[in-house]
């Protein structure tokens, strides 16, 4: 009888372990998918978070080149000099910095203009305003904005 008794307290006790283990191991079992799941969802938040701070970056890069275009179009050369060695770095920096292919091939695509621009600057020459143009179309694609539709004096009609 004793044996018996014996047996059945090991038994309740176990039973109480188990009883009292199994709900908190499901806790926790369901606590580390959740993390897990928060985890991903952090590391897509921070690949997101970093595309734009990049489309940012290269936001600034435009305004650099629209003053650049602004100052050519009010004949201010000299500003445009200016202009043109400060976005030529920036774009520079940026083509150093991205780890997207498509946008290192359109800034690099920038910079190997950056001779020609800087010579029809120096010449004053208000054709260079075409050039920028091309560089501002380049830029735009490599940021994702869709090109505008031709004029109809552009398509010929």
């Amino acid at each position: 009888m004793r044996i018996a008794l014996t047996i059945l307290v090991v038994l309740l006790l176990a039973g109480a372990f188990v009883g009292g283990y199994w709900p908190q191991h499901q806790q926790l079992v369901t606590a580390r998918a959740e993390a897990d799941a928060w985890l991903k969802e952090l590391e897509q938040v921070r690949s997101r978070l970093a595309a734009a701070a990049v489309r940012v970056r290269l936001g600034g890069v435009l305004g650099q080149l629209l003053a650049l275009d602004d100052a050519v179009a009010a004949a201010n050369f000299a500003e445009a000099q200016k202009l043109s060695s400060g976005f030529f770095d920036a774009v520079r920096a940026e083509a150093t910095a991205t780890s997207d292919a498509a946008v290192r091939a359109a800034l690099e695509a920038i910079l190997a203009q950056r001779d020609g621009v800087t010579a029809e600057l120096a010449r004053a020459n208000p054709a260079v305003r075409e050039r920028l143009r091309t560089l501002q179309l380049v830029l735009r694609a490599a940021l994702g904005y869709p090109r505008a539709p031709a004029r109809a004096a552009e398509q010929g009609v």
